[in-house]
């Protein structure tokens, strides 16, 4: 048996993610029309991220990236084709929108790289190889 130690302020980050993973679960989701809508999946080597941002152009796009969760932000413009007083319907959300996905591995920050095309956005995330810790057997005094 190895001893490990303990982290008091591990337990916290779980119960976070635990309550993230509540709130993404709700029958209701709290996400707006203006929210990307993502799948996070991963491979055996790396953690990956779709997200629907259709009608956003790549320049008014941003990700931002650490260890522990991916933010993604921009900004959906209005046409300049048509004035107010000639819409009939208007349902498509106009304005900034940014969304924080808490991330289930750590990943390899610095190693992230991002491709955007026909509105969805993938992001590759290298995980963080798991370390490998030996054990061994202590002799008692």
């Amino acid at each position: 048996m190895s001893l490990v130690e303990w982290n008091p302020f591990k337990e916290l980050d779980n119960f976070g993610k635990e309550m993230g993973n509540w709130f993404e679960r709700f029958p209701f989701r709290f996400l707006s029309a203006s929210t990307p809508k993502v799948d996070v999946y991963e491979t055996d080597t790396d953690l990956i991220m779709k997200a629907e941002i259709p009608g956003v152009s790549k320049e008014d796009l941003n990700v931002y990236v650490d260890e522990n969760s991916i933010r993604l932000s921009g900004q959906t413009k209005r046409s300049d084709e048509f004035k107010d007083d000639q819409v009939y319907r208007s349902e498509r959300y106009y304005g900034s929108f940014s969304r924080t996905i808490p991330l289930p591995v750590e990943i390899k920050a610095d190693q992230v790289s991002a491709k955007y095309k026909d509105g969805i956005l993938t992001i590759t995330a290298p995980k963080v190889e798991p370390s490998k810790t030996k054990s061994r057997r202590i002799d008692i005094q």
